[in-house]
């Protein structure tokens, strides 16, 4: 089966802004989503978090970028905000102090079954339920 992984809003951040550290770790990952090695799911708050500095930088191809993304990305699911993924959200946050954000964002990973949620925030590790994995540690599970 092929594998599902939830990622935030910063993969496509590193890759789309070209981040010397993590960009070509994360176009890996979007290219083997592309390609069918692996599915990705999102919350629609990755949306909204990935146009914020585009919008105040005035750089509307950038933001029409992450909608076509956001809008057709093959294998790239972007699920609501909804009561579910609130109440995972609000168990996370009780159990391991996370910021909102973060606990909506691994929620809905765990909501859609994923099997890992892919981050470099180390502020999540620890999470029980679903293991956090850095981008080039996907990278090397991925087929």
């Amino acid at each position: 089966m092929t594998p599902l992984y939830g990622v935030d809003s910063m993969l496509f951040v590193y890759h789309f802004e070209g981040n010397d550290r993590f960009g070509p770790a994360a176009g890996r990952l979007l290219a083997a989503a592309e390609a069918g090695r692996c599915r990705l799911v999102a919350s629609v708050l990755a949306q909204l978090e990935v146009l914020v500095v585009p919008k105040r930088h005035g750089r509307e191809d950038l933001c029409r970028r992450y909608r076509d993304l956001f809008n057709s990305f093959p294998n790239l699911t972007v699920l609501p905000v909804g009561t579910e993924v609130v109440e995972i959200a609000a168990d996370l946050r009780a159990a391991h102090s996370l910021r909102t954000p973060d606990a909506l964002h691994v929620a809905t990973a765990l909501h859609a079954g994923a099997r890992a949620f892919v981050s470099e925030d180390r502020r999540i590790r620890g999470i029980t339920g679903i293991e956090i994995v850095a981008l080039e540690e996907v990278d090397s599970q991925t087929p």
